[in-house]
């Protein structure tokens, strides 16, 4: 018999061998007794994973898990992996459905490369590749909204099969009737337990429970857990949008709801269990630096506590309470313990991306104002401690040096010589003029002649830079 310690300790470090998934890409796949298996852009948690899984991940060079799904008994399961050289690969578990066994073996190499399988409750599935699909057991309501996506489809003892006119992307079950599909071109779904349906319209701020096709293209991941009561344990997750952190709403089963607008003072969980996704980073003006203490996290199976390494230097954005704390490290953000850090001095940094970002939203702004001072810009620097440049900057209107808005502007990803000429464009004075009241604009358009200026040296600076 398989010594479960072993096999748990197995799925930890193959897993964390795997590159993590790109942003806004999920993987949640729920079986029987609370196994699971979670794929984030943060990393990868999944309770013990089967042995021969494990055997592949060890003995390929395997990139990334896209895809898992989890049956009626512990051998029924479904991994599709991106290989190192940009290959796919799947493995199907001995005890998939039989009607699913022989779908698969009559599919073509071809449509082998770009098979899916979601399995659930019951010996119940749905599989799809570019030109067939085939279900069984499967809610009604489901079946037909598939069939209605497909050119041609029919139902047999065994199963239904049919061509699909629009690509499958997702569907998700439960037993209860439930259902979430999403096609190429739309999004079909039905929620019959109370809990599930709002958690539905949390996602959307609870405005309706029937979001708009655009605000439905911001979705990333919809995972109900076909083999729990209803309503027991579901995932909804939406896409990054603005900055922010991805928006969701999650459920397992016997335990509160989780939401990303319900982040509250992380407490001891059980393994097992998803934990809130981390707050609002790039809200947070100031972090601090610290070294880890040691690897690991606290919850192996949480995957919103970062994975730490010992001796690395991490940003730590918010005291969260409890000893937790909103941390960020090689851009990954999530939680860390205090017991797992060691903080580097009191001083309190500005992120320079993060500041551009607020920089470039206040800018912003400024067109709907009829200005009577010129805007302080700060918030958005970093202090340069030159004495030349603390001289200049008590006589200066516009209270910044070159250092500091080099700093400032570098925090920008298309910081170029041509960009510099096109940001610059907003403060020449006949420009700015606009955004001023009338009886100050004599004085604002000096204000902004001296930032043009600066501006006009980080050109130069850039273009002999690019040059070279």
């Amino acid at each position: 018999m398989t010594d479960p310690d072993t096999t748990e300790s197995q799925t930890i470090t193959a897993l964390m061998c795997l590159k993590r998934l790109p942003a806004d890409e999920y993987v949640i796949a729920f079986g029987r007794d609370n196994r699971q298996f979670i794929g984030t852009p943060n990393g990868y948690t999944a309770t013990p994973l089967p042995l021969e899984v494990l055997e592949f991940l060890t003995c390929n060079s395997v990139a990334r898990i896209a895809w898992a799904s989890f049956g009626s008994t512990p051998d029924s399961y479904f991994f599709r992996y991106q290989i190192n050289d940009g290959k796919s690969a799947f493995q199907a578990g001995s005890h998939i459905p039989l009607a699913l066994q022989e779908f698969i073996c009559k599919l073509s190499p071809d449509l082998r490369s770009s098979l899916y399988v979601q399995l659930g409750d019951n010996d119940s599935f749905v599989a799809w590749a570019k030109t067939s699909w085939t279900c069984r057991g499967i809610p009604v309501a489901l079946e037909r909204e598939i069939a209605n996506l497909s050119r041609q489809h029919i139902q047999t003892l065994k199963n239904t099969q049919g061509s699909p006119s629009a690509a499958i992307d997702q569907v998700a079950w439960h037993p209860d009737g439930s259902y979430f599909l999403r096609g190429a071109q739309a999004c079909y779904w039905n929620f019959e337990a109370e809990t599930t349906a709002q958690a539905w319209a949390e996602l959307w701020s609870g405005k309706s429970s029937k979001p708009s096709f655009r605000e439905l293209s911001y979705l990333a991941l919809v995972a109900l857990d076909p083999h729990v009561p209803a309503g027991g344990t579901f995932a909804f997750i939406k896409k990054q949008h603005g900055g922010q952190a991805a928006a969701f709403v999650f459920r397992v089963y016997q335990d509160i709801m989780h939401t990303s607008r319900t982040i509250k003072a992380i407490h001891a969980a059980e393994e097992c269990q998803l934990q809130h996704v981390p707050p609002k980073v790039e809200e947070l003006q100031f972090f601090r630096w610290a070294v880890c203490t040691k690897d690991g996290r606290p919850h192996k199976y949480d995957s919103w506590e970062v994975s730490l390494k010992k001796h690395q230097k991490v940003k730590v954005w918010k005291d969260v309470g409890n000893d937790w704390y909103s941390v960020e490290t090689e851009g990954v953000e999530g939680y860390a313990h205090g017991s797992y850090l060691a903080f580097i001095g009191q001083s309190a940094h500005k992120d320079s991306c993060k500041m551009f970002s607020r920089f470039q939203a206040f800018v912003d702004t400024l067109a709907t104002q009829q200005l009577r001072k010129f805007p302080s810009l700060r918030e958005f620097v970093h202090d340069c401690e030159a004495a030349a440049c603390k001289h200049m900057k008590s006589t200066s209107p516009i209270d910044i040096c070159l250092h500091e808005l080099r700093a400032l502007l570098e925090g920008s990803s298309d910081y170029s010589y041509q960009w510099l000429k096109e940001d610059r464009i907003k403060w020449h004075p006949d420009k700015f003029a606009r955004f001023c009241h009338a009886e100050h604009v004599n004085e604002l358009k000096s204000c902004a002649q001296e930032l043009f200026v600066l501006y006009g040296v980080l050109i130069d600076e850039r273009e002999k830079e690019e040059k070279n």
